[in-house]
């Protein structure tokens, strides 16, 4: 029976002179080479448009999880640099295709051991490395030249000078640049970044990224577009070549890595040394004037700003706390993406770019419905009654295990001791006691010092007793939730309730209000709303779970309905619906 073989291909986004096959391409020469070897080809996954340097790649992650399912014996790859560009990658991918007995073939050199995979996986990580150098040196040189090094700039456009390609220098672009100063003029007259955006939305104005490829070709204007980063001149009012300062080197990307072995790139100011400035007044579309009014006026934004969020010079004062109590962990039921606070409702942030039909919900509506479902599931009488009795009984056993420590201590104190004693007695008693007696014994009073410094450091025996009312503490503290949350003094309340939730899926619905919406939660506090639901009807967590997932599927109007959907990563699949 001949073995089983997946093929695997990638292309990189940065590649303009197709210096490798295309994906399709690297799948034809697949099939080939398995026909050839007499291999079973039964599967075949690619990435186009991915970086090697990153395992964050679908149609790797596919292949990976066919090797562990047992899917394959053999891969096959055009080269090994089509795996990774990534020597730690290869290095965890090697010892994956030896633990489930899976070898590696590429079509121009066959099978591949782990040493020749280790000499070609550094060779891929050093050429990746020296392309991105090249690629830096070829830039700078050019912005010294006073060439264009970056992509489409609002207001400019690019012109050829010569017939050399890569001469082509800016120009102002007079209808984008009349553009450019609307919106400097609307931000210095007082008009704030999301009215402008509304106003160019409104208007049908493309965003300066609505002609480029890849995930952010919406063509919608986002506040971000506008104030960017002012420390990196990000973003159209943050620009400076907009009065004739073309900045080069300003900031340098870094790769970050994750715990997935992917990355996020970043950027990361430079020194101003290392800054390539050059003054170009032939390219000025804002005057001097009108440049200055935005920077007082973002200044004045800044300040307010920090005097809003109590930013000071104590670093932990600056700590960005969720505005909500469920803030980032609403997501949307239609689109998976995520819901954000405005106007005092949750709405999906892509239905409010037009790319989702999901309705809001309000923001008080959906907290007060997970709040009613944690007090009156989790915050029971009869569940603080057993947390009080295993929280007792925990103290109680902590107790007793430093009492134990505490009482060895003693005894071996008091056994020094009189060791000491009988020493000091016999030494009295003899003239021409041994030397060797009076180094014991003080050896001896060396050990009694720390002994006596151990149990000195060691809590003397007490009772931990939970205060006999503590059930009308808890009513009044159920009573006062809410408040609490909502007030600045709630944060670790808030936060001890935030990490137990992963996420809260919002179903759509015709109810914009929340009261009938479908929400389900996902994470631990579904775990435990399980738990206590089943402690209160005398059932097993799992005999619930079984119960709940045959019930009709009704969306009611309580606090709590339950769907046979899938729950969070490690759990049951059964979620509340809130």
């Amino acid at each position: 029976m001949s073995q089983r073989a997946i093929g695997y291909g990638r292309k990189s986004f940065d590649d303009p002179d197709n210096r490798t096959a295309s994906v399709a391409d690297q799948e034809t020469f697949a099939r080939t080479y398995a026909e050839r070897n007499d291999l079973q080809f039964v599967d075949w996954q690619g990435d186009d448009g991915i970086s090697g340097a990153t395992m964050e790649r679908p149609g790797l992650q596919r292949l990976l999880a066919a090797i562990v399912a047992r899917q394959a014996d053999v891969v096959i790859i055009e080269d090994v640099d089509r795996l990774s560009r990534d020597q730690e990658h290869l290095q965890h991918m090697s010892k994956m295709f030896r633990v489930h007995g899976v070898v590696l073939h590429t079509v121009a050199a066959g099978v591949i051991d782990h040493l020749v995979l280790s000499v070609k996986g550094m060779i891929g990580e050093q050429q990746r490395m020296r392309i991105a150098y090249t690629t830096r040196r070829g830039l700078v040189g050019k912005a010294k030249r006073g060439g264009v090094t970056g992509g489409k700039t609002l207001g400019y456009m690019r012109a050829q000078t010569g017939s050399d390609p890569s001469a082509d220098q800016l120009v102002v672009d007079d209808s984008e640049a009349a553009l450019v100063r609307r919106i400097f003029e609307l931000y210095a007259d007082g008009a704030s970044l999301k009215s402008i955006c509304n106003l160019l939305n409104a208007e049908g104005v493309p965003s300066p990224r609505a002609r480029e490829r890849g995930k952010y070709n919406s063509g919608i204007w986002n506040p971000s577009t506008l104030s960017g980063s002012v420390e990196l001149g990000e973003g159209v009012l943050n620009n400076s070549l907009y009065v004739g300062r073309r900045i080069f080197n300003r900031r340098t990307w870094v790769e970050v890595p994750n715990d997935k072995r992917g990355f996020r790139r970043v950027p990361r100011l430079n020194p101003e040394a290392d800054w390539i400035v050059r003054d170009e007044p032939h390219l000025r579309i804002v005057d001097e004037a009108l440049w200055q009014r935005v920077k007082v006026r973002q200044a004045d934004a800044r300040a307010a700003r920090d005097h809003k969020f109590k930013l000071t010079g104590n670093p932990l004062a600056g700590a960005k706390r969720p505005g909500h109590l469920l803030s980032g962990l609403v997501v949307c039921g239609t689109c998976g993406g995520p819901f954000v606070g405005t106007g005092g409702r949750w709405r999906c942030k892509a239905a409010m770019r037009q790319a989702c039909d999901n309705a809001s919900i309000r923001i008080d509506q959906l907290e007060n419905r997970v709040l009613a479902g944690v007090r009156e599931q989790l915050l029971t009488p009869e569940i603080i009654s057993k947390f009080a009795s295993a929280l007792q009984q925990e103290l109680d056993e902590k107790q007793q295990v430093a009492d134990a420590g505490r009482g060895d201590l003693e005894l071996r104190l008091a056994d020094v001791r009189e060791r000491m004693a009988r020493l000091g007695r016999r030494i009295e008693e003899d003239e021409d006691a041994p030397r060797v007696l009076i180094e014991r014994l003080k050896a001896l009073e060396t050990e009694e010092g720390e002994l006596t410094a151990a149990v000195s450091a060691t809590p003397a025996r007490s009772v931990v007793r939970l205060p006999a009312n503590y059930a009308l503490v808890y009513e009044r503290a159920v009573e006062q939730l809410e408040q609490h949350l909502r007030s600045e003094e709630g944060n670790v309340a808030r936060e001890a309730i935030r990490v137990l939730i992963d996420r809260i899926v919002v179903q759509p619905g015709d109810e914009r209000g929340g009261k009938r919406r479908h929400i389900q939660l996902h994470g631990d506090l579904f775990e435990m709303l399980t738990f206590a639901e089943a402690a209160a009807v005398g059932l097993s967590p799992a005999k619930r779970r079984e119960q709940n997932a045959q019930k009709p599927q009704s969306g009611g109007t309580g606090a709590f309905s339950v769907t046979p959907l899938v729950a969070g990563t490690g759990f049951e699949p059964v979620t509340f619906r809130l």
